[in-house]
Formats: C-alpha cells, structure tokens, sequence
C-alpha cells in the first residue's frame, strides 16, 4: 500500500521541480554551470530519497518529510513568475523548507516528533521561515523578478529574517547534538551518520543566514548556500546509505545467529545471551528466566525488578501459552522491526530447545535412577538370597566328600567332587551376573573400593586413584561401567602385559573418569561396546571421548555430571601387586 501511493507522489513531486528548475533557468545574470546546477538539482536526490524511504513501512514517514524537503525548495523559484499571485507565494513561501528540514532533523529517525519540546521547535520554525517573510512581504512591497543570483537590498525585515533563522539553527544544532550524544547506544550506531550530516548543513544553513544579514557580497553568499545545498543533499544520501549498510551488516550478523546458536542445546544460557547481543548489536542485552509466582531473575538467579527506565524494554518471547524467558534491551532495537523479531524468533527456538534437553535429560536421569534401583534389588537379593544358598549347599557337599574320601567311597566321593565343581563354577557365572547388574561393594562402599577389587582379579596390571568420597548412585554406577568396560578392552586387546591405569577426579561439579594403557592403541570408537559406552554415558547427561592413535596406547575420558564438590578430596590410590 505505501509503493502504491509514493510513486505517483514522488513523480508528481519530481515534475513539480523539474518544472520549477526549467522556468527559472537563465532568469537573472549568468553564473558558473555548477552553481545552477547546485541551486536547481538540490530538491531533486531528496525526492528521490524520499520515495524510495516512504515504501518501508519503517521509514514511511522520514520519506514523506524528504519529499516535503524537496518540494517545498522549490517555492522559492515562483519568485521568478510575473503572475503577482504566483510571486506572492514563492516571496512568502521561500524558506518553508527550512522549517521542513528542522522537522526533519528532530524526527529522526522514526520520523515521528518525541515530545512537547520538539513540537514546539518545529511550530517555531515554520512559524518564522513564513511569518518573517509575510512580513517583509508586506513591509517592503517587492516587485520585479526574484532570483537567488539576483542581488537585493538589504532591508532591515530582511536582516531580521536572517538572524531569526540563524538563532533557530544555532538552537536545532544544540538539540540534535545533545540528543546524540545521550542517545542510546544503538540508536547512535544506527542514525549517527545522519546526525552529523545535519549538524554539517545546520553550520552551513547559519553561516548562509550570516553572512546575507552582513550584506556580504553576493559572489562569497553563493559559495557558502552551494556548499550547504548540495552538501546537504549529497551527504543525507550517503548518510543514509551508511546507515543502511550498518543495518545490512547486522541484518548479516543475525542471518548467521542460527549457525551460531545450533548446538546450543546444552550449553550455558549465557552463550546464548552473549551470541544474541553480538547479532542484534546491543552489549547491554540480557535473557531473565520466569519463576515461580512471575518473578523474572536473570542468569545468575538474581531477581530482575523492572526498573521502569524508558532507556529500556522487555520483549517476551512465548511459545503458545507458556513463556520461554524475556528479553530485556535497549529501546531503540525496537525501531529495527524485522531484524530484531527475527533475532528474538530464533532465541525463543533456541529456549525451547533447551526446555526440550532438560525434559529429556531429566526423563533419562529418572529412569536411569529406576533402573539403577531396580539392579541393586537384583543384585542384593542374588547375594543374599541365592548366593548365600548355594554357599550352604557347597560347605555340606565339602563335608560329605571328606567323609566319602575318608570311608573308602572312591564312587561317592567322586561324584561329590564333580557335583562340588560343577556348584563352583554356577555360583562363579552367578557371581558375574551380579556384578554385571552392580558390585556389591560399588553399592555399599563406592567405588575405591570396588576399583580395589578390580584391580586385584588382573594380577597388578591396574594401578587406580579415586577420591575417598561418594557421589550419586546413577553417576558411580556409569563410572564404574566405564572403567570396567576400559579395563576389560585394554586387557583384551593391549599389548600383553601392558600398565593399565585408572583415574577418577572431579572437575567442578563434574566427575572425569578416565582409563588408558600403554599398549598399541587403533581401538574403533565405533564397535558395539565402546558405542554402547557412550549411549550408557550419554544417558547420565556425560560425554565421552576415545583417543586411540596407532601405537599410541589408548585413552578413555568420560565427563559426567556428579554434583558439588566432594570435603574429602584427597584420593586413596591403589597399586596391587
């Protein structure tokens, strides 16, 4: 809808100058090609600046105020028409676009006036580019033909006009200069180009204003109102397409932010603030997570009171009725419109992703913990149960066979023996079936000492450090898997005789297990067993990691997580012999 109503207004504008250009063209003295061109084709880059800004919704009304800009520059050449009408209009109207470009200047850059002081900036100068200029109209009485290569006498209405124009430019530039640089960090970023060039053409609007209230001759007055006009129009385009390109850059910045954010779905929240601010250019970004009864806390838990600075806004980000988390930033990233909606968007993806990774985690941990429960059940009713049972059986076949052996039953005592190895070796496979499920000491004692017992069935081989401390039954049962699959591979495939070594040591609030050994190394992180070691790690929210170059040994590192640090670190290390 607005391309459909600015091309036909941009082109009439364009007609209405060139018109204006053409019926002025040769009225008055000669003077160098590059001031007429100057003077004529100011309005003209403005207008077309104008239509192009006034089709972005963004920007609609900077647009409209460029157009008027332009426009309205070109009343002044009515001065040359001989229709009395005509020239009372163009005489009265000269300097209307003055008024215009405070307008301007003060509306940037949404093109909409902030406050009372703004308003009644802008009414002052339309009300002296006009009033002053009726009045000399009707003081003066001009007559003949006007034109800006035409010199004329310096009336005292004149002299006024000047100086009046010359204050209202002085006190423009020291609203736009302050207002720069209290300007929040974003919006100076973005319409700081523009600023300046204002500020640049104000000089030179002040300068003109001087320079015709001294009478200064005609020749040096031309130079100063040529470098303002076609500096002003030349430097609001370059400005403009500065800013545009800082735009593009971020727009850039954010079309990388997916790339950037993608395997954020167990990282720290912080990397997703810190990568979002960087993409949307605002360092003072922060991410504040809902909590119960509706408090906001940031980061680092701490509660974040809305401190009502109009510096500031909160963008929630939702995800059909539930609220992901809330971002709070500088207000002038809502002028940005679409980057910063996109920017939010994938945040919110991003958020639900690790709403998603927690349930899940969360989901895996309490099955982990059920399956966990339910082995150790197993586990303590085979030995105490079953075990216990089958040991009974073993102590009275012990005794019958003594007592065969010493009655001279060579028969029964051989059948006693058999039936005593054959106890011996199901109570062993009933033994290891246990220990698949759990240790009994991994669950009573932890894992120092089952690691000790480790140790001792490989004959000195493994030598072992743990800290003498516990941590959660799912993680020391994972760490234990770990360790027993690492040293059963290492004995397996490893050079004979090979040192194998065994460490477990916190890290923060997490626990590193790590098994290695000196043999040839070459193991295929993609077998079935050290695959299903990393699912069975992974499950507890952990990760590991095989290194195994050729001749290299092989090395086993898994993280997981395990909880605050332990007050007992020293570790009990073991070297069996």
């Amino acid at each position: 809808m607005p391309g459909i109503i600015a091309v036909p207004v941009t082109l009439l504008a364009l007609a209405a100058a060139g018109w204006a250009a053409i019926a002025s063209w040769g009225v008055g003295p000669p003077t160098a090609l590059w001031t007429d061109l100057a003077y004529r084709g100011f309005g003209v880059p403005l207008i077309l600046a104008g239509g192009v800004l006034w089709t972005r919704t963004a920007r609609a009304r900077v647009g409209v105020l460029l157009i008027a800009l332009g426009v309205t520059y070109y009343l002044q050449f009515l001065r040359v028409s001989s229709h009395p009408v005509l020239f009372a209009v163009g005489f009265c109207l000269a300097f209307l676009y003055v008024g215009v470009f405070g307008h301007l200047a003060l509306s940037l850059p949404s093109g909409r006036l902030r406050g009372v002081g703004d308003r009644v900036y802008v009414a002052i100068c339309y009300l002296a580019c006009t009033g002053t200029q009726v009045g000399r109209y009707l003081a003066d009485r001009p007559d003949g033909t006007w034109n800006y290569n035409i010199g004329q006498v310096n009336t005292r209405w004149a002299i006024a006009s000047s100086l009046i124009l010359a204050v209202l430019g002085i006190t423009g530039i020291v609203i736009v200069l302050r207002r720069l640089l209290i300007a929040l960090t974003v919006r100076r970023r973005r319409t700081g180009p523009v600023w300046a060039i204002l500020v640049i053409a104000g000089v030179l609007l002040i300068a003109s204003s001087l320079t015709s209230a001294m009478g200064l001759p005609l020749d040096f007055r031309l130079v100063i109102e040529v470098l303002m006009l076609g500096g002003s129009a030349a430097g609001l385009i370059v400005a403009y397409i500065v800013s545009a390109g800082l735009q593009w850059r971020r727009e850039m910045h954010i079309a990388e932010l997916p790339a950037r954010l993608g395997e954020l779905h167990a990282t720290p929240l912080d990397t997703l603030q810190t990568s979002l601010a960087e993409a949307v250019g605002d360092p003072t970004l922060r991410l504040l997570l809902p909590r119960q009864g509706g408090v906001l806390t940031d980061l680092s838990g701490s509660s974040a009171d809305d401190s009502r600075d109009p510096a500031r806004t909160r963008t929630p980000v939702r995800r059909g009725d539930g609220l992901l988390c809330v971002i709070e930033h500088d207000a002038a990233l809502t002028e940005t419109g679409r980057a910063t909606a996109i920017a939010f968007a994938l945040a919110g993806l991003v958020m639900e992703n690790v709403r998603l990774y927690e349930q899940v985690s969360e989901s895996r941990r309490r099955l982990l913990e059920a399956e966990l429960a339910e082995r150790t059940r197993i586990e303590r009713a085979l030995h105490d149960g079953a075990q216990q049972g089958f040991f009974a059986v073993l102590t009275l076949l012990g005794v019958a066979h003594s007592r065969a052996a010493t009655d001279g039953s060579h028969q029964l005592a051989d059948l006693l023996a058999t039936a005593k190895s054959q106890l011996t070796d199901s109570m062993k496979t009933l033994r290891e079936l246990s220990q698949g499920l759990d240790p009994y000491e991994l669950v009573k004692k932890g894992l120092g000492n089952t690691l000790g017992n480790l140790a001792r069935n490989h004959g000195g081989r493994v030598t072992y450090q743990v800290p003498d401390r516990r941590w959660p039954g799912h993680v020391e049962s994972t760490a234990y898997f770990v360790i027993a699959e690492g040293v059963t591979n290492a004995v397996k495939h490893a050079t004979p005789g090979a040192a194998i070594r065994v460490a477990v040591a916190p890290d923060g609030d997490d626990v590193i297990v790590t098994v290695s050994d000196d043999g040839q190394g070459g193991a295929d992180a993609r077998g079935t067993g050290l695959r299903g070691l990393t699912e069975r790690v992974a499950a507890v929210g952990g990760e590991l990691r095989v290194d195994s170059p050729r001749g290299g040994g092989t090395r086993l590192v898994a993280r997981l997580p395990g909880g605050p640090p332990a007050d007992s670190p020293d570790p009990t290390e073991g070297d069996i012999p």
